[in-house]
C-alpha cells in the first residue's frame, strides 16, 4: 500500500513539472522574444533617467487612434525621400513604412523615426556606425515598419508576440501600434520616451546587439533592456548612450 501510494505520488510530481515546463515555454517575452541570428554591427548599451515610485507611474496615453479597431491589411506604404547619413563608421541603411490603414501618415513615423536614430544619445554616438534612410529602391539594411498587431504577430512569427510586443525578425523591425499608441506602463517612461526607447531597442537588434538585463538597483536601465516588461530595480532609459 504504501509503496503504490508512492508511486503515485511520484508520478503526480512528474506531470506537475512537464506542465510547468509547457507554460514557461510558450510565455511571450520582450519586444524581441526568443533568439534570433543578429546582422553584424556592435556597441555597448548603458543608461539614465531618474527611477519613479509605482504610485507616479505614468498612466497609460490614449489617442485617437484604437488598434483594435483597425483591420490589418499587410501592405506597406513606404515614408518618401531620404534622411541625411549620421554617424560615422560602416553606414547602415533603412527605410521607414506603415501599414495601409493605420491613421498615422508615413512621413509623420519617418521624421519620429529619423529623429530617434539621428539623436546625439543614439547609436551612432561611438562612431562605429553610421545610419541614413533611404528609398525602398536602394536595398536598405533593414525597414522600421509600424504595423497592427496581427500583422506584427504574423511577422515576427516563430516569436511570440501576442499581440501587445514589438520584435526585431531578419530585416524587419517591427514596431507594434498598440505599443505606439499607448506606450508601456511597467517601464516608467513617458509616452515620447517610450516611442524613442522602443525604436532605439528594436534597432539595436537589427544592428546586432542582443537583451541586457539591470546591472544592478538603482542603476539605468540599458537601452536593450526588456523595459516594456518592467525594470527589475533599474531607472527608466530610453537611450544607448544617455551621456553622450
Amino acid at each position: 500500500m504504501a509503496e503504490s501510494r508512492r508511486r503515485l505520488i511520484l508520478a503526480s510530481l512528474v506531470v506537475a513539472m512537464v506542465l510547468v515546463g509547457v507554460w514557461v515555454a510558450t510565455q511571450p517575452d520582450d519586444e524581441e522574444p526568443g533568439t534570433v541570428a543578429a546582422p553584424p554591427s556592435s556597441a555597448s548599451a548603458t543608461s539614465t533617467t531618474t527611477s519613479l515610485p509605482a504610485t507616479t507611474r505614468p498612466p497609460a496615453t490614449t489617442t485617437t487612434v484604437d488598434p483594435a479597431a483597425i483591420a490589418p491589411s499587410d501592405r506597406f506604404v513606404t515614408a518618401p525621400g531620404a534622411s541625411a547619413v549620421v554617424g560615422t563608421g560602416p553606414r547602415r541603411t533603412y527605410v521607414v513604412e506603415v501599414e495601409e490603414g493605420i491613421p498615422i501618415d508615413a512621413a509623420q513615423f519617418a521624421a519620429a523615426v529619423d529623429a530617434t536614430l539621428a539623436d546625439p544619445r543614439g547609436w551612432t554616438a561611438p562612431g562605429d556606425v553610421s545610419l541614413q534612410r533611404v528609398d525602398a529602391s536602394q536595398s536598405p539594411s533593414f525597414r522600421v515598419r509600424l504595423a497592427t498587431p496581427p500583422t506584427v504577430d504574423a511577422h515576427c512569427a516563430p516569436l511570440d508576440t501576442a499581440g501587445i510586443y514589438s520584435c526585431r525578425q531578419g530585416a524587419d523591425v517591427m514596431i507594434n501600434l498598440m505599443r505606439w499608441v499607448h506606450g508601456a506602463a511597467e517601464s516608467h517612461l513617458t509616452l515620447e520616451d517610450y516611442r524613442h526607447y522602443v525604436i532605439s531597442h528594436e534597432v539595436g537588434h537589427a544592428l546586432g546587439h542582443g537583451h541586457a538585463g539591470c546591472p544592478s538597483t538603482g542603476a539605468v536601465a540599458p537601452v536593450m533592456m526588456q523595459q516594456t516588461k518592467g525594470l527589475d530595480g533599474c531607472a527608466p532609459n530610453p537611450w544607448p548612450f544617455p551621456d553622450s
